[in-house]
């Protein structure tokens, strides 16, 4: 069973010399996500729109599954911005355009 995005999201990645990504991205990626309403921890499965990999640098817009959000999804709205994170660094920044709950 194929499960359903919780939201749609813009979402930068950073340039490698920023901190970002080193080598590209495909479709189905999964990051850390933080809110800035907290800082627990979610995993976020991002499906890419318009694009099979994404590159350092890029700014694309992408469909995002929370694993073990059900706390979380009571509190996302349209325009909340947040951190896509690997081993505690920060590689992205976005925000909430839709909300498919």
């Amino acid at each position: 069973m194929e499960k359903r995005p919780h939201f749609k999201a813009t979402i930068t990645y950073f340039a490698t010399e920023d901190g970002g990504i080193i080598t590209p991205v495909s479709s189905c990626f999964r990051a850390i996500i933080r809110f800035p309403y907290d800082n627990k921890e979610l995993i976020a499965n991002q499906t890419f729109l318009e694009f099979e990999l994404v590159f350092p640098g890029d700014t694309i817009n992408a469909d995002v599954f929370l694993l073990e959000a059900d706390e979380t999804l009571e509190k996302i709205y349209i325009g909340l911005d947040f951190e896509l994170l690997i081993n505690s660094n920060t590689i992205a920044s976005g925000v909430i355009t839709a909300i498919y709950l």
